[in-house]
């Protein structure tokens, strides 16, 4: 017998999500009230704007991939549903191990901030949050560059839904869990299991006898 890790189910990972989105967006509304003045529908100061989005993107890195490499695989939501992520082979280190379970998530939104950064600029944005009393003043191009990255995430947030309804199986893994050979465990559970018996079959070559043949001249 040997124990291993017992999976984490559907709905702890799903709660542990939430908690870790919800938080993250709380601090992206905090964050903007240093950028927009919302009583007046104005900027506080325009280039405020950029330090935001920036600001959202260091945030990304924080929360999904430095946070938990530097707290054994847990991230704030799982730290509280007290689950965590391992790599399915002992031989891969953690950090690598988050690393590529994590970056398709944070990169995507990263690169969907950076685009907003490219193409809208800070009276583009201000314009078109205003849906409406400005939105028939925007022209075809400023509804091009703000269609890019709105689209952009809503693809991502789909994409998303689509990974975590992925760990609803028996086994507990899901596609991002195969894809980044991670698996999502509670802390300090563990399973019993039998040990897998290896027999080692040794083949060996046989000898062929070739048949004596005689010519006769």
């Amino acid at each position: 017998m040997r124990l291993i890790n017992r999976k984490a189910n559907f709905w702890i990972r799903l709660l542990s999500s939430i908690i870790d989105l919800l938080i993250f967006i709380s601090l992206a509304i905090i964050s903007s009230f240093l950028v927009f003045n919302y009583k007046q529908g104005q900027y506080i100061n325009k280039w405020n704007y950029y330090v935001w989005l920036a600001l959202l993107i260091f945030m990304l890195n924080i929360f999904w991939i430095i946070i938990p490499i530097l707290f054994n695989g847990q991230s704030i939501g799982m730290i509280i549903c007290r689950i965590r992520i391992i790599p399915q082979e002992n031989k891969t280190k953690l950090s690598r191990a988050i690393f590529d379970r994590q970056r398709l998530f944070a990169f995507t939104w990263m690169i969907i901030f950076l685009l907003f950064i490219i193409f809208v600029s800070p009276e583009l944005f201000i314009r078109a949050a205003k849906i409406n009393k400005n939105s028939a003043k925007l022209g075809t191009l400023e509804r091009i560059f703000v269609l890019i990255p709105t689209a952009l995430a809503s693809i991502t947030s789909f994409a998303e839904i689509f990974l975590v309804i992925s760990n609803v199986k028996e086994n507990r893994i899901g596609i991002n869990d195969n894809f980044s050979n991670t698996f999502t465990v509670w802390k300090n559970r563990f399973d019993k299991v039998e040990e897998n018996e290896e027999i080692n079959t040794i083949i060996k070559p046989k000898i062929r006898e070739l048949p004596n043949l005689k010519y006769e001249n």
